[in-house]
């Protein structure tokens, strides 16, 4: 892929923990011992792809702190930083529609969950509109809120634990904005409810 093709995904920092610090155990679900290779796969095909991964300093302090865990994730994140392919940004303008969004959930705990990761998604609105992440909850949360802020469908989701080499294949084609892929679409289409 060109340098004009690349995309800037936020990435999660749970792909980091999930990259590689599961023990192998023969009795584990099958579906569940996959994940560290879903992870693994994902984040070399953005290498690959020379894609850049956006992080904003909540979410770097989150990688490094996990990548210290797992030789994989950290070796990936030296490689993205090595070739410059490391997007610092906050996305502080977009802070203001965290209380608006949150104010869309009905329970508590939801609210807490949204605002929480609520740093993805200023990131995401304030560089390329993608994030990459293993939260099955979240994606929901945010469709929840946009009716009432219209710039969360302009987010894009991707999920390896539940997509598996979709997702993969998904960032080697180019990461593009395809409709299945907006947030509350992927969240109709994938998320469990409570």
């Amino acid at each position: 892929m060109s340098w004009r093709n690349s995309k800037q995904i936020v990435v999660d920092a749970n792909l980091t923990y999930a990259s590689g610090n599961l023990k192998f155990n023969p009795l584990i679900d099958p579906a569940i011992a996959s994940i560290p290779d879903r992870n693994r796969q994902s984040l070399q095909a953005l290498f690959e792809e020379r894609h850049f991964a956006v992080f904003g300093r909540k979410l770097y302090e989150e990688w490094s702190r996990h990548a210290k865990e797992g030789t994989h994730a950290r070796d990936w994140l030296n490689r993205m930083m090595k070739k410059g392919r490391i997007m610092l940004e906050d996305g502080e303008s977009f802070a203001n529609l965290a209380g608006s969004a949150c104010a869309c959930l009905s329970a508590d705990g939801e609210k807490e969950a949204l605002a929480k990761d609520f740093h993805l998604i200023q990131s995401a609105l304030a560089t390329g509109q993608l994030i990459l992440s293993n939260e099955t909850h979240f994606p929901r949360y945010v469709s929840l809120a946009c009716p009432t802020d219209q710039e969360l469908s302009t987010l894009y989701y991707a999920n390896p634990a539940v997509e598996g080499d979709d997702c993969r294949l998904w960032i080697k084609a180019g990461a593009e904005k395809d409709a299945d892929r907006r947030i509350d679409v992927w969240a109709e289409n994938h998320s469990k409810s409570d």
